[in-house]
């Protein structure tokens, strides 16, 4: 081989190399279960996991890496479609399609359990133990359950998707396939801004202060919105044709936000002007069935680390500067 054909050969390898190869990839931390998952949540300091399988739903310490609790909901143990974490940790929420039970995180114990009259989309929990529940009914419900006060939202036409809270419950961001992201307060469901997207929202998120709102429809756009100025701060520089979003989270004292794909990828941006700053893969399992994965959820990992669930049933780490 000559000179210049290994110089050509050379640059190709490379070039593969930086294409493909050379991305650092995700320190597989825990496999949860080798049948994967159906929804998972990590608390917003990192130390915590919720996920459920087909087996059961499962809180598990990730300082430790063991299972700390295990829960079902119902006489069968493959029924939740959903789950979520309070910001401070304290409360978990399960959701099937037809019921959704209130956990306290710190002792295991069932805090409540309700039935649900329409078929249930989406879940999220505050800090106090306040659950809101999208339906496919274009409904919302609040639950306050310190107060056992019940509220039905009823501002969306069409069904919910996405549900999202403040962490002191005061806040609610929900969207659906109305196409409408609607801000309300939960004491009065009063709505406090309508932000119109191009097509069916798929995903909600507000930071813990309840400052900044993020909010991604089905056609791969994704707005950053300043709630007390009432402004949009940014808009997701998406390079491609489509991206949907299927979980975010605003981190690093909100200066960034962390979201996930159902295309194996999670991506980091900078929320002053949506710039993208990292995408990485999540892993596959050695004989994926289906090939692919959707990443369920991502935070933060000791500062310096983000970490992601994926449906694949993996738990991976990536090292961040």
């Amino acid at each position: 081989m000559n000179l210049y054909r290994l110089l050509k050969l050379s640059t190709a390898l490379i070039t593969c190399c930086l294409l493909f190869a050379c991305a650092p990839s995700g320190a597989p931390i825990i496999n949860f279960d080798n049948n994967g998952l159906y929804s998972a949540a990590l608390a917003d300091d990192g130390t915590l996991a919720l996920i459920s399988s087909s087996q059961q739903i499962t809180l598990w310490d990730l300082t430790t890496q063991q299972p700390k609790y295990q829960w079902w909901q119902g006489k069968r143990r493959d029924n939740v479609i959903a789950v979520a974490l309070s910001n401070n940790s304290h409360y978990a929420a399960t959701l099937s399609s037809n019921s959704v039970v209130l956990w306290n995180t710190r002792d295991g114990q069932a805090l409540g359990w309700w039935q649900l009259a329409g078929q249930a989309q989406s879940v999220a929990v505050a800090n106090n133990g306040q659950l809101l529940i999208g339906l496919a009914d274009a409904s919302v419900l609040y639950l306050a359950t310190d107060h056992q006060r019940l509220l039905k939202f009823i501002g969306h036409q069409e069904k919910v998707n996405s549900v999202a809270l403040s962490s002191d419950g005061s806040l609610a961001l929900t969207g659906g396939n109305g196409a409408n992201a609607l801000l309300w307060r939960t004491s009065d469901a009063k709505i406090l801004q309508r932000w119109p997207m191009d097509s069916r929202i798929l995903q909600t998120a507000l930071s813990a202060d309840g400052r900044l709102a993020f909010v991604s429809d089905s056609s791969g756009h994704g707005d950053i919105w300043n709630i007390t100025e009432q402004r949009r701060v940014s808009t997701l520089t998406i390079r491609r044709r489509q991206m949907n979003f299927t979980t975010a989270r605003f981190i690093q004292q909100d200066t960034q936000l962390l979201t996930g794909t159902p295309d194996r990828e999670w991506q980091l941006w900078r929320v002053a002007n949506g710039e993208k700053l990292r995408s990485q893969r999540v892993a596959l399992p050695a004989k994926p069935q289906p090939p692919s994965a959707v990443v369920y959820a991502v935070s933060q990992w000791r500062d310096n680390s983000i970490q992601a669930i994926s449906s694949s049933g993996l738990l991976e780490r990536w090292n961040h500067p």
